[in-house]
């Protein structure tokens, strides 16, 4: 069976300034050390208020090495949120389009992400709930992740027989390679298939399942608890020993069926007739109990058909706006590789106005320094002023005497 690696590379918003960190780990650490003459392909993925949009890059199947080196080299500047979750999922379809024309195929998939899921998305859950049907080797390798994410990762790798490994900052080869030997080695191990389940016991008519509703459990119907003395006709009534007469009472305590067994539990006792009369008002409670239920599982698999009712209209809204997303997908990428540009040439003028700013700094400086030194010339010659006020006043005193005399 071949293997078949989905790169999942993040660019959202979170990712700004760790491009560098990305292409180092991909192109020095990972490239060199796996084979890619079988099938491999590359998404990256962001969103945009809260609507997911993930881009093929390179679709699953034969791809060139410099391809996806290229595409690593091209990555578009970060922005938007992340929707970790959702790419997973897009991964886990991608898959079984490949394998309906290729074959059944050891499926992988190499997260690069700093694991913060900014769409409420739970990767856990939806990889737990994936790896029921088929195994799937989910390998991460973090870029500056929170040690919250880490552990998160942590646990979706070891669930799948993965690997973990985080980058802080970009490295040297023999450095990094040391630091994401643990991906690469899952990468080269075989994946342990998933024991089958026993099968489960044939349920009568089950409900469908809901796909994310969550209704609530039923009320438990409160129905006053006395002693039912009735007794099957498998032996007499009058001689049932003492214990034996609390048997329907204990049968009646029992937790009732799971809500995915929706048929209807009928409990027909059947009584002595001698006794009939004694026994009616534990058989009404009991026929007033299973109507109670009856109506109770009735009235939750209504409101579970409009729940799946409102769930698949609405998904069927999300599938047609993502497959409207998914075909201007080229032109985001190229309408991202503009606006890179864009802030290339941004970042130059930035740089020419940060030289005119530091010259214009530096001259304003210049002047600050002779302005001193004027203040300085003129207080100077305020004392010499002074001074020559001075002399000029005894000049004229003396004067003065003088012309007493």
């Amino acid at each position: 069976m071949k293997n078949a690696i989905d790169f999942l590379i993040d660019i959202s918003d979170k990712m700004d300034k760790k491009v560098p960190i990305v292409q180092n780990v991909v192109i020095d650490g990972i490239v060199p050390n796996i084979d890619f003459s079988e099938p491999f392909g590359m998404r990256t993925f962001l969103s945009i208020v809260k609507s997911p949009i993930i881009i093929n890059s390179l679709d699953l199947g034969s791809n060139m090495r410099e391809d996806f080196v290229k595409k690593i080299q091209g990555l578009p500047f970060p922005n938007g949120g992340a929707p970790i979750a959702e790419a997973f999922k897009e991964s886990c379809a991608g898959f079984k389009k490949f394998e309906k024309t290729n074959g059944e195929v050891t499926r992988r998939i190499v997260f690069v992400t700093n694991g913060e899921d900014t769409d409420a998305g739970v990767l856990d859950y939806e990889v737990e709930k994936a790896t029921k049907d088929y195994p799937i080797q989910v390998n991460i390798i973090g870029i500056c992740m929170s040690e919250a994410n880490q552990r998160t990762a942590k646990k979706v790798a070891d669930m799948t027989g993965g690997a973990f490994c985080n980058v802080e900052q970009t490295c040297d080869v023999l450095t990094l390679r040391g630091i994401i030997a643990p991906v690469i080695d899952a990468l080269h191990n075989a994946i342990a298939a998933k024991a089958p389940e026993p099968a489960p016991a044939p349920q009568p008519a089950p409900a469908p399942e809901p796909i994310t509703a969550k209704i609530p459990e039923p009320e438990p119907v409160k129905v006053k608890e006395e002693p039912i003395r009735a007794a099957f006709v498998s032996q007499p009534v009058a001689q049932a020993p003492k214990p034996a007469a609390q048997a329907p009472a204990q049968q009646e305590k029992k937790e009732e069926p799971a809500l995915s067994s929706i048929a209807t539990e009928v409990i027909e006792p059947v009584i002595d007739i001698e006794k009939e009369n004694e026994y009616k008002a534990e058989i009404a409670a009991i026929a007033e109990l299973q109507a109670a239920r009856s109506a109770q599982k009735s009235a939750n698999v209504k409101a579970i058909e409009e729940s799946n009712s409102n769930i698949v209209a609405l998904l069927d809204k999300n599938k047609a706006m993502m497959n409207q997303i998914l075909e201007g997908g080229k032109e985001t990428e190229i309408a991202f590789d503009r606006l890179k540009a864009a802030i290339k040439d941004h970042e130059m003028t930035i740089e020419e106005l940060r030289t005119v700013n530091k010259k214009l700094t530096e001259q304003n400086l210049q002047l600050k320094h002779r302005a001193k030194e004027q203040e300085a010339n003129i207080e100077a010659l305020k004392q010499e002023k002074m001074a020559l006020q001075k002399e000029i006043d005894r000049v004229r005193e003396i004067a003065n005497e003088m012309l007493k005399i």
